[in-house]
């Protein structure tokens, strides 16, 4: 599918921030709001617009994060079933699909390590029978860089997990999330609306969740592939691990124009990054490029390709005070 500049620019902005005015985005294309308005419509009735949601970060609600691998053998009603389980679960944060050593995998936050015991007990007393190979791993940290591949220029960045805190959240800040996780481009006045605020008192909260770090994005889905892009994970295994060597690892997968994000991990590997490409050939040099740079420390390259990615599937916010919409 082609886009033109302006698509472009609107497509860039609006993933990572959702709630941009139309007024910032007629600005940046030179367009009125009304040609805004209409582009946007239209890239969502193509499917390139899939929907708008929130980036949380639950560390700050005292959350540790886990990650789990899969290698699945099982009927497409053994996959609906799991995909179901997990949808069902409001600690699900994260679950995607993938063509690699692993075709399925999930991110899990749990207020300790008993919590994701008893979710992984459960996990494979149900599905044990398909599962024949998993991996587990805990993301220390990540880098999330605004989409660059459109505009093929430098843009924004923030850092995800981290410091585990414990804000504190109320029945009104529950509700507030869980509509943003599923439409976080609804104007003020409807969110206002919808949890019985006034708009002041809407924003003010807004703002405080903001500051707190909860809500780290307002975000849009867009779908690469019909872009014609893919979405490729990198697992990259390295030895002498100094703290000078993770520097310049990160560095450079930094400087690439279609990154994505990098995480740190504690597990058989020690960082993961995303990269967003026009095709195989473009992961192959980059690959190859890690490889020469870094013949000294990196032991292993793996990659995987994305697919059916869902963040947050339940749309449910992970908190002892969740109450139904």
């Amino acid at each position: 599918m082609k886009l033109d500049k302006c698509d472009k620019i609107i497509l860039t902005k609006l993933e990572y921030n959702s709630r941009i005015r139309e007024k910032e985005l007629a600005r940046l294309c030179h367009l009125s709001k009304d040609a805004i308005r209409y582009r946007i419509k239209k890239l969502e009735q193509q499917g390139v617009i899939e929907g708008y949601s929130t980036f949380l970060d639950y560390t700050k609600i005292g959350c540790f994060s886990y990650k789990v691998y899969l290698k699945i053998q099982g009927s497409e009603k053994d996959w609906q079933n799991l995909r179901a389980f997990l949808d069902s679960n409001p600690s699900v944060f994260i679950r995607f699909e993938s063509h690699s050593d692993w075709n399925f995998a999930l991110v899990y936050f749990a207020k300790n390590p008993y919590d994701f015991y008893l979710f992984e007990r459960d996990l494979f007393a149900k599905f044990g029978h398909i599962i024949q190979t998993s991996e587990l791993c805990h993301m220390l940290d990540a880098k999330v860089f605004e989409t660059r591949i459109l505009l093929e220029k430098k843009e924004d960045s923030f850092d995800l997990f981290g410091e585990i805190k414990n804000i504190e959240l109320d029945q009104l800040d529950t509700q507030l999330l869980e509509i943003l996780l599923k439409d976080s481009s609804l104007p003020l006045l409807h969110l206002s609306n919808k949890i019985k605020l006034s708009p002041d008192a809407t924003k003010k909260r807004l703002e405080r969740l903001e500051r707190s770090q909860l809500i780290r994005r307002y975000t849009t889905s867009i779908n690469y592939q019909k872009l014609g892009f893919e979405i490729y994970k990198v697992f990259i295994w390295v030895k002498d691990y100094t703290e000078e060597v993770e520097k310049k690892l990160i560095s450079k997968l930094s400087s690439y124009n279609n990154a994505r994000n990098i995480i740190r991990m504690i597990g058989p590997w020690k960082i993961e990054a995303e990269f967003i490409c026009k095709n195989y050939d473009e992961l192959y040099n980059l690959l190859k490029e890690l490889r020469i740079d870094f013949s000294e420390n990196i032991t292993s390259l793996n990659y995987s390709i994305f697919r059916n990615e869902i963040y947050y599937p339940s749309k449910k916010v992970l908190n002892p005070l969740y109450k139904e919409i």
